[in-house]
């Protein structure tokens, strides 16, 4: 068990060494009848928390990526655009300064080599999905683990178990004895029957004398 929370730890290691070496390459802000996008190529996806100051004005801010050596900008179809700054906060942190009519309805779409192009709420989207299946795989080592350290469940008492059993046996045989006829039942019975057959002796005696 052991061996399998460290490799935990390694492979955890491994990936934010790995996002670590994230590099923003180049910016690309463009317009498609009157809408713009930005286009974010990057060697991995990255968090991006959108901050607007005004319709033309908004502050990107990435987490987890930084600056590329040999960053590029480029523009296409976008004549009113009037500033593009991008500026690298250190921590793996970037922020990119944008100026355009509307810009604060654009999207804002990730570009990577190992995948197609995806959305910012798509993005977020799939970080939630992986972080819930990665929570929920410790979650059942933690379980399993715990399940295996625990003691073994408390046997009952042997004493209390006997005891429960006499008292049982002793109520199924109060119930017997309810259900029995009394001795008192048997002699009324024969009674009457013997006064009975008196009477029917006397009834043929008198017959007979008459």
């Amino acid at each position: 068990m052991l061996k399998k929370i460290l490799l935990t730890l390694i492979i955890f290691t491994g990936l934010a060494a790995y996002a670590g070496e994230n590099y923003l390459n180049s910016v690309v802000l463009e317009n498609n009848d009157g809408a713009y996008s930005i286009v974010l190529r990057s060697d991995e996806l990255a968090k991006v928390k959108k901050d607007v100051e005004a319709p033309d004005k908004m502050v990107l801010t990435l987490k987890g990526i930084s600056q590329s050596p040999d960053l590029n900008t480029l523009y296409k179809n976008t004549p009113e655009a009037s500033g593009l700054i991008i500026q690298n906060s250190g921590n793996n942190e970037v922020k990119i300064f944008v100026n355009a009519p509307g810009v604060a309805k654009s999207n804002i779409v990730f570009e990577t080599p190992n995948s197609a192009p995806i959305m910012v709420g798509e993005a977020y989207e799939e970080g939630k999905i992986v972080w819930s299946v990665i929570s929920i795989a410790l979650l059942l080592i933690v379980m399993r683990s715990a399940r295996n350290i625990s003691s073994e469940p408390e046997q009952k008492d042997i004493n209390k178990i006997i005891k429960e059993r006499e008292i049982a046996l002793y109520r199924n045989f109060q119930k017997e004895v309810e259900s029995m006829p009394s001795m008192n039942y048997k002699l009324k019975s024969y009674k009457k029957h013997v006064l009975k057959g008196e009477t029917i002796r006397n009834y043929e005696n008198k017959l007979t004398r008459v």
